[in-house]
């Protein structure tokens, strides 16, 4: 209806400058008029269809690993957010990225990166990424659920067992718990290093889940 409304005008600034004897400024009009409608709607479908790629490109990233989130995010990070980083366990210890953590050492899992020993059992694979200088200034751990059931069982005891750990070294000051399809993230370390790690945790993932985002006191 708008399109046979904008040609109607058109039709009659041209007869009417028709009738002054300007044809060269009616074609010049008609013309600009067209252009701009033809425009305004090509910007608009083309406006819609990159939306919506966006979207699917951002839900069916594929994860093959605890390891691959990791290095997803980290390689999302621009240049200015990052940090000296490594990971892994004292048996995988990387010091140029995220390495891989042994997700039966119910020990190490809980002194390093506050995942409660308890909880072991229903994970079989994990990772994880600090700062290398400070960890506690950032630490972030990747847990792969057995069960997808057990999802929320994990989230709620991981939360639970980093607010209850007694810091040394330095306090973070934040922690969240993100869930990814059938994936646990937790992190905790400086307000603003978390806040990068969910932005672009939840940025990569279109199905990332923030469970816990606190203050740690």
């Amino acid at each position: 209806m708008r399109k046979k409304l904008v040609m109607t005008v058109v039709a009659c600034m041209m007869l009417s400058l028709a009738g002054c004897g300007n044809k060269d400024n009616t074609s010049e009009v008609a013309t600009e008029d067209i252009a701009v409608v033809t425009t305004e709607e090509s910007t608009t479908e083309i406006t819609e269809e990159s939306t919506e790629d966006n979207k699917e490109a951002v839900q069916d990233v594929t994860i093959n690993s605890a390891l691959d989130i990791l290095n997803t995010v980290w390689g999302s990070y621009a240049e200015a957010d990052q940090f000296p980083v490594g990971g892994g366990d004292s048996a995988n210890q990387n010091f140029e990225g995220p390495g891989v953590f042994d997700a039966t050492n119910a020990e190490e899992l809980d002194v390093t990166l506050g995942f409660p020993a308890a909880q072991v059992e229903k994970i079989d694979d994990a990772a994880s990424m600090m700062n290398a200088m400070m960890a506690n200034n950032f630490t972030a751990g990747v847990y792969h659920v057995k069960d997808s059931a057990d999802v929320q069982t994990v989230a709620d005891a991981l939360k639970e067992n980093i607010m209850s750990k007694q810091w040394m070294c330095g306090m973070p000051e934040k922690m969240v718990v993100i869930a990814v399809n059938d994936y646990v993230i937790s992190a905790f370390g400086l307000s603003d290093s978390i806040d990068t790690f969910k932005t672009k945790l939840t940025e990569t993932y279109g199905t990332a889940t923030v469970l816990y985002e606190e203050s740690i006191s």
